[in-house]
């Protein structure tokens, strides 16, 4: 089996570069979307060539099996082969204690579930009236999870990988709306071809932008500033 990642401005537009990259035709290959475009974003597929039909069946039962995984999978379930990382269950215990902890000293009725993820833990708050746990743009959040990685650190030195912690889904929510704006910003770099510096942001919100304006041309992206207040820049390159 072999396989190719090719980038255009639309899916069909990938997969007719990869037939011509790859000399075959569109019944010879197996495609896999790795991101399907947008205005500012190119589109990026994954091609598959293979030897021999029984190469190709071995390939789409692999796919087939992998997709009923994730369609049964929920965000707060864990994947159980990755229980071996050293530290796990101690970490949960010591950080359910004090999540737990916190909420009833703070009076509030709320529930604490935890996914792990190659060797990262996610912790998520669910409950009634928990917007105290988030703050302003998730500041108290984020204070909440520098405490719980220092106490770990602590308590279970033998666990070496972030612990992040979320309440009521904020963190997807607030990601989708950091790269709502970073895309309508990098839009405005191409125009006026100047650079704009965005709001301060943590370190899991830069990466997030870095990455979906990547794949942009004539754009690129640089962090300035010191924590708490570092903030992302969107440069226009020639």
């Amino acid at each position: 089996m072999r396989n190719i990642e090719v980038t255009a401005k639309t899916v069909d537009m990938a997969i007719e570069k990869g037939l011509q990259m790859l000399g075959v035709s569109r019944e010879d290959i197996e495609v896999k979307v790795i991101n399907e475009g947008s205005m500012l974003k190119k589109a990026v597929v994954e091609i598959y060539t293979f030897a021999n039909n029984e190469e190709r069946e071995e390939y789409l039962k692999n796919v087939k099996t992998s997709n009923e995984i994730k369609l049964v999978k929920t965000e707060s379930e864990v994947e159980t082969q990755e229980f071996n990382f050293e530290g796990v269950e101690e970490v949960t215990k010591v950080v359910t204690e004090f999540l737990e902890g916190l909420l009833a000293n703070m009076g509030i009725v709320g529930e604490v579930s935890r996914g792990v993820k190659n060797g990262d833990i996610f912790f998520r708050v669910n409950g009634e009236n928990i917007n105290n746990l988030i703050g302003y743009h998730g500041e108290t959040l984020e204070a909440i999870q520098y405490i719980v990685n220092t106490i770990t650190r602590a308590r279970v030195p033998s666990y070496h990988k972030k612990i992040y912690i979320d309440v009521e889904n904020y963190r997807r929510k607030r990601q989708d709306t950091v790269e709502a704006i970073a895309e309508k910003m990098a839009k405005r770099v191409l125009q006026t071809k100047k650079s704009i510096k965005l709001e301060p942001m943590n370190s899991f919100e830069r990466k997030s932008i870095h990455y979906i304006l990547s794949n942009i041309e004539h754009i690129g992206t640089h962090s300035e500033g010191v924590e708490p207040n570092r903030y992302l820049v969107i440069d226009y390159i020639d």
